[in-house]
């Protein structure tokens, strides 16, 4: 849900566009030297935070590059979405290959 004071910058957004989605990874613990290398659960090793997608970063920013499905007041629908409810939105930009 988009706040009210910003629905008018929804207007160029359609069904199908590709949006990126920024946003804060709230619940994750805070930041520290033993959360340099991770072993995501896919893989057979640890890497180095950086090659990561994991969630506990130094900065706790994340992306998820969506498809539009629907605008409708202030709300966007989308597929793809890699976030759990209620995380804060930072910011929403045009995502052009």
């Amino acid at each position: 849900m988009v706040e009210e004071r910003y629905v008018a910058g929804l207007r160029d957004i359609k069904t199908d566009d590709k949006i990126l989605v920024v946003f804060h990874f709230h619940k994750s613990p805070e930041f520290s030297s033993e959360y340099l290398f991770q072993h995501p659960p896919h893989k057979e090793r640890e890497f180095g935070i950086f090659s990561t997608c994991s969630p506990i970063r130094p900065n706790p920013i994340g992306i998820s590059i969506v498809e539009v499905l629907e605008v409708k007041d202030n709300h966007i629908s989308v597929k793809g979405i890699d976030m759990i409810d209620g995380t804060p939105v930072l910011d929403i930009k045009p995502w052009h290959v």
